[in-house]
């Protein structure tokens, strides 16, 4: 199948200056996303950015970087539908390609794995899903939220009073930005890259950091560089404890 992964990366930021670029242990940020989507199952990947200096160290990366996206589409309100569109239409008219499934990356995300999109592309193939999007569960649910109005706070959700202890809140979800995996007829049917049908995969925290300011930056390196060897200490103690006791 004709397979189009797009990575989406802008210039403009405003938590991080070039963020896209910003090198997280040893690597510019938007390389950790090519990386991994050049070994999957994608079989046409491009970058839609408004920057020339994203080009070109795309380029370098043997990435095809078939335009630079207009800066009204490049905004911080710009809706990633539009990203997509523009850069399906720029292909229907230049190069007659049509992919079937369309994979929208986000440099943000430098945890992603191959097999997370192998898996988010089988999950679309076989389900009648109209689309597959990563997601990772809320850990501060909305019934617990407040907001000001006025001067004083205000519960945000009208079941606030209902549950009073955390077993009771229903399991909800946020998308993580890993991936949006969608059939091309999804888009053109329902204006949507989400459709009537979306199914999911589940990602843990620590694989689904997105980087938003420099805090992200920080949180990232120190998990590339530490997280595991800390991960096997912490779980050479605890069966060490578990041998002690038998």
């Amino acid at each position: 199948m004709n397979i189009l992964g797009i990575i989406t990366a802008r210039g403009g930021s405003k938590g991080i200056p070039q963020k896209n670029l910003r090198k997280i242990y040893k690597k510019p940020l938007i390389q950790y996303t090519i990386e991994v989507a050049k070994k999957s199952k994608i079989n046409k990947l491009i970058v839609s950015t408004d920057d020339p200096k994203i080009a070109k160290l795309s380029k370098s990366l043997k990435i095809e970087v078939p335009f630079l996206r207009p800066k009204k589409i490049s905004q911080d309100s710009t809706p990633t539908i539009d990203v997509i569109k523009h850069a399906l239409n720029y292909l229907l008219k230049t190069n007659q390609y049509c992919p079937e499934i369309i994979v929208i990356l986000q440099p943000t995300s430098p945890f992603r794995s191959v097999k997370i999109i192998n898996d988010s592309i089988n999950m679309l193939q076989r389900t009648n899903s109209t689309s597959v999007v990563t997601v990772s569960p809320v850990t501060h649910p909305p019934f617990t939220m407040f907001y000001y109005n006025s001067k004083h706070l205000k519960p945000f959700s009208r079941k606030h009073t209902k549950y009073t202890r955390r077993q009771m809140y229903p399991t909800l979800y946020y998308p993580n930005g890993l991936i949006y995996t969608l059939w091309t007829k999804t888009l053109f049917k329902y204006d949507s890259i989400y459709g009537p049908r979306i199914n999911s995969i589940i990602i843990n925290k620590n694989d689904s950091i997105d980087i938003d300011d420099n805090y992200d930056m920080f949180i990232a390196e120190m998990t590339m560089l530490h997280w595991k060897k800390y991960q096997k200490s912490f779980e050479d103690k605890s069966n060490k404890l578990l041998k002690d006791r038998t």
